[in-house]
C-alpha cells in the first residue's frame, strides 16, 4: 500500500516505520505517588522534567518520594552538566521559588537511546525521496498524531493555551505561550526531537502540523532551528 502526498507516493513500509517512531506514546515513568524503580535517580529526575516541562524540588521531592536535599543534591549536579536550567518564580509573599526545567542538551539525553535509529531512518528517507518529500511525509505523521489526541479547545484563550502546554509536555515538548497584541506566540524551547533538527530541519514540519491541528489555527513560523535560533517559534492570529 502507498501513501500519496501532492501527487507523491511513499511505501507502507518506509510510512509505518517513522509513523510508529514519531506517533509513539510518551513513557510513564511513574504511577500514582509510587515511582517506577530505576537505577539512576538522576536519570529519573530527568525523565521526570521531560514530562512534566518544569518543576520546584519539593514537587520533584514528592513526585519521586525522596528527600528534598537528595533532590537538590542532584539538581545541583545535573545544572552542572548543562542539561537542566534553574530560574526563580515568586509565588505569593516570600522567597520566590526555584523552578527547573530541561535544557536542549537534557532532552536530548533523555531521548539518546533512538538516537541512531532516528537518524539513520532520517538519512534514508531522505535519500531515496529527497528533503521535499521527507516535509511532507512529516507533516501528515503530525497531523495523524494530532487527531488521536483529546483536546478541549471550547475554553478561554488563556485556559485553551495552559492546557496546551501541559499536553505538550506529556508528548516531551517544553511549550510556553505569549501573546502580542493580536497574535499568540508558541515558544518551542525543547522538542523531543532537538537531536534530529541539527541534521534534518525538515523535522519542524511534524511540530508545525502538530500544534496547528491541535489548536485548529494556521500557524506561522517565526524562526527556529533553520534561521539559526534556539528556539522554536510559530504564531497566529487573534
Amino acid at each position: 500500500m502507498s501513501y500519496y502526498i501532492k501527487n507523491q507516493s511513499f511505501s507502507g513500509s518506509s510510512f509505518k516505520v517513522i509513523q510508529g517512531y514519531f506517533s509513539a506514546n510518551p513513557t510513564k515513568w511513574y504511577t500514582g505517588s509510587r515511582v517506577v524503580t530505576m537505577k539512576n535517580t538522576r536519570e529519573l529526575i530527568l525523565k521526570t522534567l521531560a514530562v512534566s516541562r518544569q518543576a520546584t524540588i519539593n514537587s520533584l521531592a514528592d513526585r519521586l518520594d525522596i528527600n528534598p536535599i537528595t533532590v537538590r543534591h542532584h539538581l545541583l549536579t545535573l545544572e552542572e552538566e548543562d542539561l537542566i536550567k534553574s530560574s526563580e518564580r515568586r509565588h505569593g509573599v516570600g522567597r520566590p521559588q526555584m523552578v527547573y526545567r530541561l535544557t536542549n542538551q537534557g532532552q536530548q539525553e533523555v531521548t539518546s537511546s533512538y538516537r541512531f535509529l532516528s537518524e539513520s531512518l532520517l538519512s534514508k528517507l531522505k535519500e531515496i525521496h529527497g528533503s521535499q518529500r521527507l516535509s511532507e511525509l512529516l507533516e501528515t505523521i503530525g497531523q495523524e498524531k494530532a487527531q488521536a489526541i483529546n483536546f478541549a479547545s471550547d475554553s478561554n484563550l488563556s485556559e485553551r493555551m495552559d492546557s496546551f502546554c501541559d499536553l505538550m509536555a506529556e508528548q516531551g515538548y517544553q511549550v510556553d505561550w505569549e501573546r502580542k497584541e493580536n497574535r499568540v506566540y508558541i515558544h518551542n524551547a525543547s522538542c523531543p526531537y532537538y537531536h534530529l533538527r541539527q541534521t534534518h530541519p525538515e523535522i519542524c514540519s511534524l511540530d508545525r502540523s502538530l500544534f496547528s491541528v491541535i489548536l485548529a489555527k494556521e500557524l506561522r513560523t517565526e524562526n527556529g532551528i533553520t534561521t539559526g535560533e534556539p528556539v522554536c517559534i510559530y504564531s497566529y492570529e487573534v
